[in-house]
């Protein structure tokens, strides 16, 4: 129901319900800020409310027309206020039944459909203007509008040309083709050399703006291009804010006011009346008025007026902005802070769903995980599963792959009533839909599509914040995914691994057997007298002798077989007991001297002191180092010596072997202290370096002893390997319970009963929880004690700072992925708690010498 009175000269029209009306006016420039103005304070006299709608612009594809018109539809507006669309998009919203109110002059005519008039008179007004001051003679440069097929500029144009063409001795010459004053005024200036070579040396006599930005440019540009003075009449139309002010200053000769609060009243009216159902008629006029020196002064008083509550209703925009974008960033931060740190995807699924349903009112929030190689959408279900019934094939998705192929998110506001998209027949109760695709890393991980069983209205603001978040939930996402591939790949490299040793613990004591039997013949054959009762020949003696050594060698490596299984399965254990030290050199020099020294030009040398400290050790296990590290020596030095020797070294005892071989680069001394020794062992790093199983074993019984085992080498100039073993062993009954990965890493061990507990428990932390955010708080936290005190017992022990074994202990588990897996530098660097890869790259570099992406090309 409308009620109808006169006042004031426009119509007041008082509602009964308040009618929605769609706005689509856009604040271009000064005048049309003006305008909406006047549209917004003539609505709430009205009691009209105002829907902000996007419409789309002349030339914009068929995608936009479809969008805007399922939202007209959803919005249920009862007009449309609008500058020109176009014609196709604006008979589409008629024929749905939705008034328009065009902004500015209009060929189309339909009973809906209500424009403004009479344009070109503000144009011939401008020109009686000039023409009465020029006279017969003068250039006059129009400014804007020139190969613009738009109503608005060719009815001023034609306007203002029918006038001059009149006078003979007028000139006229047109450029420019924007709207707007930054763009014309740089247009103007870099293609001046056709106008320019027109005015043959001669001066503008006036400008005429299309806008009165358009006639500021041109007074500007023409002011600086030199081809104006003083006297140079500048006119344009609209009368907005900076020409009456120019014209005030005396820099602007004339507007032709369009007053901003007659159209904007008439758009509001005739919007009110549209919505009530009441004809319309095909136009309604233009209020103008020549705005000169005589008069600004009363027109400026007016326009101040108009405008006083224009800051007002400004700051409340504002205002509103804030507040909307405030509750976006609580949003997006409780999604961070709730799903950043969640690595499983059946919890992270379930926290998604629920801040999205919570905070925007989606009852359902699904996510799709897209396959490239399949062409397949899947829905993914509680515990990371997939639901073997919602794989969706990218050619039967409908706005699902529309999303994903166009990598841009689709609102539907109503999704039974949509011109785009077909209903959803899996889906069939939707009322809105929103479907975002989910991008990590610039490529697209999946699919969120949110349903609401309610009609849900969003703006693009509230679009675009959506899109944050599914951005959000998808590198959430990923980070889960790695962790999983991650733990999933370290249960399979554990089973591997139990295998594996497995498998060397049964074939080692299937070739011991055999073995024994060679052994046992050859001892018998050299032994005096031998069980032949014949002297056997020298040859066969000799040769015998070389079958003895080489099934010695054998032995010794199936007995390293044997140790490394029980290395890797933790089952290796020490029987320590005390040793004299001396003695067990002695002995250990004499069988390896013996047993290793094929060249004759190298001399072997014991260096031991008369006394030695005792230790307490397992003699069996210890004696197996020393031979390993002879073994070594021997294999790669052909001239030279190899010294076996031993000192007192305070709280520990040192032993060492050195020789003159060939040596090792840094590169490969670099690669051994970093390589996991157990896991190494069966293939060398190189031929110049004495890995293979008789270091690896080493290595692990000197740990097993509480020791420490170093090497020092130079290409060309020998290695010198040092033991350091402890005068007294606290724990040596206690055998290996980390893995070989841990030794790898453990370079310095405790030597306290108590201290040694709390560093044990610092490594199982870590290694239970490297790949997230540890801090030494938290740490601390988990051991109850304080930071400080964890920090300095641990750098006491272990002769490093904690930080650093942490860091040590990511680069050994990033050694481990960028081996056996397929991950990505960056992803692999996530995997193990680095949030930075470049960060990242650069510790490991420090730490192995080279880059990640180098380290993997050389295996």
């Amino acid at each position: 129901m409308l009620d109808v009175r006169g006042r004031s000269g426009y119509l007041s029209l008082v509602t009964t319900t308040q009618p929605r009306v769609g706005f689509g006016l856009l604040p271009g420039d000064p005048f049309w800020v003006q305008v909406r103005e006047a549209v917004q304070q003539r609505a709430e006299a009205l009691g009209m409310l105002l829907i902000p709608v996007p419409v789309p612009l002349i030339g914009s594809a068929g995608e936009a027309h479809l969008r805007f018109l399922d939202e007209i539809k959803a919005q249920e507006l009862g007009a449309l206020i609008s500058h020109v669309a176009p014609e196709s998009l604006m008979l589409a919203i008629l024929n749905d039944g939705v008034p328009i109110i065009c902004s500015e002059d209009l060929a189309l005519r339909h009973p809906r459909l209500v424009s403004v008039h009479g344009l070109n008179r503000a144009a011939e007004m401008a020109a009686d203007f000039l023409t009465a001051r020029l006279g017969e003679r003068g250039t006059i440069l129009m400014v804007g509008g020139r190969d613009d097929p738009a109503m608005t500029s060719t009815l001023r144009c034609r306007g203002f040309l029918d006038i001059i063409e009149r006078h003979s001795g007028l000139r006229c010459l047109h450029m420019g083709s924007g709207w707007r004053y930054d763009t014309t005024y740089a247009e103007l200036l870099e293609e001046d050399a056709p106008w320019l070579a027109e005015l043959e040396g001669s001066r503008i006599d006036a400008i005429f703006g299309l806008s009165d930005s358009l006639a500021l440019a041109g007074r500007d540009a023409c002011r600086k291009l030199g081809v104006i003075d003083k006297e140079t009449l500048i006119v344009g139309i609209n009368g907005d804010p900076l020409a009456i002010a120019a014209i005030e200053a005396g820099t602007m000769s004339a507007t032709i006011e369009t007053s901003p609060a007659d159209l904007g009243f008439n758009l509001a009216e005739y919007a009110l009346r549209a919505a009530a159902g009441d004809p319309l008629p095909d136009h309604f006029p233009y209020s103008f008025e020549l705005v000169t020196a005589e008069n600004v002064a009363q027109v400026a008083v007016r326009k101040l007026v108009f405008i006083a509550d224009l800051p007002s209703r400004l700051v409340d925009v504002n205002r509103r902005l804030e507040e909307q974008r405030l509750v976006q960033m609580e949003t997006s931060l409780e999604l961070n802070q709730r799903v950043g740190v969640i690595l499983d995807q059946d919890e992270l699924l379930a926290t998604t769903a629920e801040i999205i349903g919570t905070r925007y009112a989606y009852e359902r929030v699904h996510f799709y995980l897209w396959s490239h190689s399949d062409r397949t959408l899947t829905r993914m279900e509680r515990s990371g599963n997939s639901d073997d019934g919602a794989n969706v094939t990218l050619a039967g998705s409908g706005a699902l792959g529309h999303a994903l192929l166009h990598n841009q998110s689709i609102y539907i506001p109503d999704a039974s009533n949509s011109r785009r998209y077909a209903p959803d027949p899996r889906w069939p109760d939707i009322r809105s839909r929103v479907i975002l695709p989910v991008r990590v890393g610039g490529r697209i991980l999946g699919i969120l599509d949110l349903h609401s069983l309610n009609r849900v209205v969003r703006n693009q603001a509230e679009l675009d914040a959506l899109q944050t978040l599914a951005d959000e939930f998808g590198s959430a996402m990923r980070n889960a995914q790695l962790y999983a591939q991650a733990l999933q790949a370290r249960a399979e490299a554990v089973q591997a691994g139990l295998l594996r040793s497995r498998l060397l613990a049964n074939v080692s004591h299937q070739l011991r057997s055999p073995l024994n039997v060679i052994l046992g013949y050859c001892q018998a054959a050299l032994a005096t007298p031998n069980p032949y009762g014949v002297p056997l020949p020298s040859e066969l003696l000799h040769d015998l002798r070389y079958i003895e050594r080489s099934g010695g060698d054998l032995h010794r490596l199936i007995n390293d077989l044997l140790d490394l299984a029980q290395a890797e399965t933790g089952t290796l254990r020490l029987f320590p007991e005390p040793v004299d030290v001396g003695e067990l050199l002695g002995d250990v020099f004499t069988t390896a001297s013996q047993t290793l020294g094929d060249h004759d030009e190298v001399r072997w040398r014991l260096q031991v002191p008369a006394a030695l400290p005792a230790l307490y050790a397992d003699p069996v296990r210890l004696r197996n180092v020393l031979m390993n590290l002879l073994s070594n020596a021997a294999r790669f030095t052909v001239r030279g010596q190899i010294v076996l020797g031993a000192e007192d070294a305070g709280s520990h005892v040192h032993l060492w072997v050195q020789d003159t071989g060939r040596g090792m680069t840094s590169a490969t001394l670099a690669r051994i202290r970093q390589s996991r020794p157990a896991a190494e062992a069966i293939a060398p790093i190189s031929e110049e370096a004495p890995q293979g199983l008789g270091l690896a074993i080493a290595h692990h019984l000197v740990q097993l002893h509480e020791g420490e085992l170093s090497i020092e080498s130079e290409p060309g100039h020998g290695t010198t390997c040092h033991i350091f073993l402890p005068k007294e062993a606290s724990a040596l009954e206690i055998t290996g319970k980390e893995s070989p990965a841990q030794d790898a890493i453990h370079q310095r061990h405790p030597r306290d009963r108590m201290s040694l507990q709390l560093v044990e428990r610092v490594q199982e932390f870590v290694a239970n929880n490297y790949a997230g955010a540890l801090t030494r708080e938290q740490i601390a936290a988990e051991l109850g004690v304080s930071p400080a005190y964890v920090s300095r017992v641990f750098r006491q022990q272990c002769g490093m700072a904690l930080w650093d074994y942490v860091s040590e202990y990511r680069i050994a588990r990033a050694c481990e992925l960028l081996k056996h897996s397929d991950l990505t530098v960056t992803e692999v660097a996530f995997t193990v708690g680095f949030n930075d890869a470049a960060y990242f790259s650069r510790a490991f570099r420090k730490e192995t010498g080279q880059s990640p992406a180098a380290y993997r090309a050389s295996f």
